[in-house]
């Protein structure tokens, strides 16, 4: 096994040592090199000793001294991540519908992808040498799908056949200085109430180095026939799941548990502070997004009103269920501020994936062209994180084609308003 290279920067160390794109990492010092988690660790060494194979196959050593204070600069081949070997009764994938973009319907449970990419793991599909090696390359912080701490419960959750106990697991990543993030995907009638309130306390172990405990609603889409029947989350149940993870906040020093912003907008709640999420460690995971949309709106208000100003039109601003309130609030200051436009906002639901999903990332372009309602004259501004690194939404689209199918001008528009395009 060895680790093929994409790219090498060629202001960086390795380009300036002869190694190029397409060649082969084979060894460093002695070690084999299988991904590019071993090339993080044995390439942080002073003297690096590589043993480079080419595209014809050519092998050849290379040795790098790494006098000067610059990164080696090589961009390796990504493997494919492990599939997941669990069946959880809540796995959203499950309910996608059929037809989309085979990335789509992806199960990743890769320890590999975890520290570097958030990507959230449960570690039931960990060998001894694996633990062993997170352990010995200190690949950490990890980001470890929990969801519950009583190991029946946990396995009647997700579907695994053998016998794990996750509390052990963690004390000994914990014990070897591993650190973690965590979640907590709650599904009412299964691991809520008393079973949410054991977990954290479970996770809040002095001895275990977790550094945050993300707690988010099960997600519900309406393609969930021939699987298990769940309920949601309705107003009244968010709202008592809010106050009971704040007394564990104040009770237990528990500051490190965060509430997922869907929480909030269900009961009607007010999004907390930039007090409550410290440096935001789960805004990937959905918790604190419109808080942060909040703080990005107002460090970024003058660009984003001149912007509109220098390209003077009427505007519609299309939003998620989710971030309505923000996006009302973000629209009434703007209409102080601009005097060549004018904006207004309107809120497209998720027709597509079901009434129960409500966030802008999982918008399509079908829900968008049924229920925009502007007229030719408007200019569009959309959600950026509509659209993946293709420029493609969920259905499909790529966004100049949905520029074409709407007929509109559109403004692309980053979820912090850090950023835009025009399309």
């Amino acid at each position: 096994m060895a680790l093929k290279i994409r790219h090498v920067h060629p202001e960086y160390l390795a380009y300036a040592h002869g190694i190029r794109d397409g060649d082969t990492i084979l060894s460093i010092n002695g070690q084999k090199i299988r991904d590019f988690c071993d090339l993080q660790y044995y390439g942080s060494d002073y003297l690096l000793d590589m043993r480079i194979e080419d595209k014809k196959g050519k092998k050849r050593n290379i040795e790098i001294i790494r006098d000067q204070p610059l990164p080696l600069g090589i961009e390796p081949q990504m493997p494919p991540p492990r599939w997941c070997e669990n069946n959880c009764v809540f796995c959203f994938i499950d309910q996608m519908p059929p037809g989309l973009r085979k990335s789509l319907y992806v199960k990743d449970d890769d320890y590999l992808y975890s520290r570097d990419f958030g990507n959230y793991i449960t570690l039931t599909n960990l060998n001894e040498a694996e633990m062993k090696r997170i352990m010995n390359q200190h690949i950490s912080p990890l980001y470890i799908s929990v969801h519950t701490t009583d190991e029946n419960l946990r396995q009647r959750m997700m579907g695994y056949r053998k016998d794990f106990d996750i509390m052990r697991a963690l004390k000994r990543l914990s014990r070897a200085g591993i650190q973690m993030h965590t979640q907590i995907v709650c599904v009412p009638g299964y691991n809520d109430q008393e079973e949410l309130e054991r977990t954290i306390k479970d996770l809040l172990t002095p001895s275990l180095n977790v550094l945050s405990i993300g707690v988010v609603p099960v997600g519900l889409t309406k393609y969930r026939t021939g699987l298990d029947s769940l309920e949601g989350f309705d107003a009244k149940m968010a709202k008592n799941l809010i106050k009971q993870v704040d007394e564990l906040r104040q009770r237990d020093g528990g500051e490190i548990i965060y509430t997922a912003d869907e929480f909030y907008v269900l009961s009607g709640r007010a999004i907390p502070g930039m007090a409550y999420y410290n440096d935001y460690p789960q805004a990937e995971n959905g918790i604190g997004l419109l808080s942060l949309l909040r703080q990005g709106f107002g460090s970024n208000r003058r660009a984003f009103t001149q912007e509109l100003e220098d390209n003077p039109a009427e505007y519609l601003l299309l939003h998620s269920s989710a971030s309505t309130r923000e996006i009302l609030k973000i629209v009434k200051r703007l209409q102080t501020d601009l005097a060549k436009s004018r904006i207004s906002a309107r809120e497209i639901k998720n027709h597509f994936m079901g009434p129960l999903v409500n966030v802008s990332g999982l918008l399509t372009a079908q829900d968008i062209l049924r229920q925009h309602q502007s007229h030719p004259e408007q200019t569009l501004i959309l959600p950026a994180n509509m659209f993946n690194d293709d420029e493609l939404t969920l259905d499909g689209y790529g966004m100049r084609e949905l520029k074409g199918e709407l007929g509109r001008r559109l403004l692309i528009v980053d979820s912090l308003f850090d950023g835009w395009k025009w399309a």
